[in-house]
């Protein structure tokens, strides 16, 4: 059964919490009383409320000494409150009122239908924060059972595709027939491929992004991919001119500031490591709702760098691992703030690999 919700009423005067709890009979709340300040904080020890009407002119703790004590607690720092006063409008009462946190003033003699209004606006505001935290929590839930089913189904997939990986290999190094090398290449270009998208979908279950702000517009990745290569910065760490490729139709949907500050920590990392290696950089619009930048060169990092920039985790089943590490945080950073994900790896025969993921359009993530 769901409990009812409180309305906490302070006034030193016996008769006015009489008269208020009579007025709020018919509201639907719990009315919860109390004579002086010192009651009203043993309730909300006690109590969950959702509105705090407070008597301004009390002997001892007046309403004014409450609000703040009330606002200086966690547990009722988020009450509303309205004061009640028999005063005259004073400009001074009024601001102290406010500042120490007040949500509005009713003035004594209480109109009836002014009361019950305020009160109905508060608690169904109150209804509705409920109603929110609820779906929040059940929006949490669901992404954990999501992500718990995401991590699963990659660890399955993984298995039997490293087997695909490793008799497309045996087929293509014991045959000599043109029909079955073409056939063994085509079985492991696919299978890698699926391999990178297993590893895009674990990434992006593994945990959230900190938000960036994404100012997204219409734009060409391959053309700010190329335009990056073109500044001063970047030449003068790339040895030579990298290889570029653009497939498809590479317009979508981006933020072409954090996407270049992304392409240049991406471009900066990638010549850093590949010494003498040539770059090789791709932007994929051969998917209909995807976008796919790849930064590729045939050196292996060592155990420092493969940590520096993929981070600790071990390859399943020869996969390479869902993550990456501090080095390439900020690219990642982007990737998810589009909807994306970056992923990573460096393995013996096939070098090094940054491949940065995008939804084409930002409506459809």
């Amino acid at each position: 059964m769901t409990q009812a919700m409180s309305v906490l009423v302070v006034d030193d005067k016996p008769q006015n919490l009489l008269a208020m709890k009579a007025l709020l009979a018919d509201s639907g709340l719990q009315v919860l009383t109390a004579e002086s300040g010192a009651q009203a904080l043993e309730l909300l020890l006690v109590h969950d409320v959702m509105l705090a009407l407070l008597d301004v002119q009390m002997p001892g703790m007046d309403g004014f000494t409450l609000a703040e004590l009330m606002r200086g607690a966690e547990r009722t720092r988020h009450v509303p409150i309205i004061f009640l006063t028999a005063g005259s409008q004073e400009t001074l009462r009024s601001f102290k009122g406010y500042e120490a946190g007040a949500v509005d003033f009713i003035y004594k003699p209480v109109d009836a239908h002014v009361l019950r209004s305020k009160v109905a606006v508060f608690a169904d505001l109150h209804r509705q924060r409920l109603l929110l935290a609820e779906r929040i929590v059940e929006q949490e839930r669901l992404a954990r059972v999501n992500a718990l089913m995401l991590s699963a189904l990659s660890h399955d997939i993984r298995s039997p595709l490293s087997v695909m990986m490793l008799n497309a290999e045996l087929l293509l190094r014991q045959t000599e027939s043109p029909s079955l090398q073409k056939a063994g290449q085509r079985v492991k270009a696919a299978a890698t491929l699926l391999g990178r998208q297993v590893d895009h979908l674990g990434s992006l279950a593994r945990r959230p992004c900190e938000l960036l702000q994404v100012r997204a517009v219409s734009g060409d990745l391959a053309t700010l991919a190329a335009q990056r290569l073109d500044i001063e910065s970047n030449q003068t760490v790339l040895w030579s001119p990298p290889a570029f490729e653009r497939i498809g139709d590479t317009r979508g949907d981006f933020d072409p500031e954090l996407m270049a500050q992304a392409v240049d920590q991406l471009l900066m990392q990638a010549a850093t490591h590949a010494g003498d290696s040539t770059l090789r950089i791709q932007v994929d619009g051969g998917a209909q709702r995807s976008l796919a930048l790849r930064i590729s060169f045939d050196n292996v990092l060592d155990t420092e760098a493969s940590l520096h920039l993929f981070g600790g985790g071990e390859p399943v089943s020869g996969m390479s691992a869902a993550q990456v590490g501090p080095g390439l945080q900020e690219p990642e950073r982007v990737a998810r703030a589009h909807g994306g994900s970056l992923i990573g790896a460096s393995r013996a025969r096939q070098g090094t690999l940054f491949e940065l993921l995008l939804p084409r359009l930002q409506s459809e993530r």
